[in-house]
């Protein structure tokens, strides 16, 4: 299959030395730990405090003697980070769960080896004023949103057949001044930003409310990488794990990696977000681990919208073997 890819540049890079370990349950033999190796490791859009257990796995390791040097790089609207992974201009990307399985079907041979969030942050806010207490009341309305799999599944299993779908900006603005717009947003900054503009809203969990709960923000690769470099998988996966328990204890040091790449950031808003994903457990009691029932539900909930095959193997798409132990 012919990838696009889009090569947007990369606004900004952060480098640090993780400890190589060896990995038992590899398929195959990956370079000497002694080798010096890096990983790049691509975020799907700006330095934000959603994406900050990789951010803190880059500021909080110290390890050097492998020689490991891992440099994770935020993306932005140029960046897809399933082709450019696909097409080896980074590592590892992050994706949520049914990008990959979509990908993965398609024939893009890349594999998840983490989960980040175990539900889902997005979400749809509407104004108060339009009553969309469940999905269905979003009938009538305009919906900026980006053309994805969890939209597709919202439209079919609500039966959003009388909404105006538009392209989602990003703008809170335009989302203020159109009283009859629904935006698709997290549940973390957006929401915050929109309660600080003074915009009543109800919000509608996709996972929670409308029963489709993708992991979020997960970590994959190739399977070339995973072939070639076990090691370093391992490596990158248990620095990663180990970030976001981190993030959670203290988000300072994401606060302070993303505060450098992203000068856009706003301190009270990252605060606002780190407390809600903490406060919500949105990442869930085991970081990094992913079940065969989650994926394979994932799996007929995409088939019920012609997106994969009644009978694709989910198990394709993911590995948990990287885990710590």
């Amino acid at each position: 299959m012919r990838v696009k890819v889009f090569a947007g540049a990369i606004a900004s890079a952060a480098v640090i030395a993780l400890g190589a370990t060896g990995c038992g349950s590899a398929a195959a033999s990956g370079p000497s730990s002694s080798a010096p190796q890096t990983a790049t490791v691509l975020m799907n859009w700006f330095a934000q405090a959603e994406q900050g257990g990789y951010w803190d796995a880059m500021q909080n390791q110290t390890e050097k003697a492998a020689g490991v040097t891992l440099k994770v790089q935020q993306g932005g609207p140029s960046i897809q980070t399933i082709p450019q992974v696909a097409a080896g201009q980074a590592d590892f990307g992050i994706a949520n769960a049914d990008e990959v399985l979509v990908a993965r079907k398609n024939g893009l041979p890349i594999v998840a080896v983490a989960a980040a969030y175990d539900t889902n942050l997005q979400c749809i806010m509407s104004h108060k004023s339009i009553g969309a207490t469940d999905f269905s009341g979003l009938n009538g309305h305009q919906v900026s949103r980006v053309p994805s799999p969890y939209f597709d599944y919202l439209k079919s299993h609500f039966k959003l057949d009388k909404v105006e779908e538009i392209n989602f900006t990003g703008s809170l603005a335009d989302f203020k001044r159109n009283d009859n717009l629904a935006q698709q947003c997290f549940v973390t900054s957006d929401v915050y930003n929109a309660g600080k503009e003074g915009i009543d809203v109800n919000v509608l969990n996709v996972a929670k409310d409308g029963g489709y709960n993708p992991y979020g923000l997960l970590l994959f690769t190739t399977d070339k990488v995973v072939k070639e470099k076990p090691e370093l998988v391992k490596s990158v996966v248990k620095a990663s794990v180990a970030g976001w328990k981190s993030f959670l204890a203290d988000p300072s040091a994401a606060k302070t990696a993303i505060t450098a790449a992203n000068k856009e950031t706003d301190s009270a808003t990252f605060d606002a977000s780190a407390k809600t994903i903490k406060d919500g457990n949105y990442l869930g009691g085991s970081i990094g681990t992913m079940t065969d029932e989650r994926w394979s539900t994932l799996r007929d909930q995409l088939a019920s919208i012609g997106q994969v095959p009644a009978g694709f193997d989910a198990k394709t798409a993911y590995t948990n073997a990287f885990l710590p132990k």
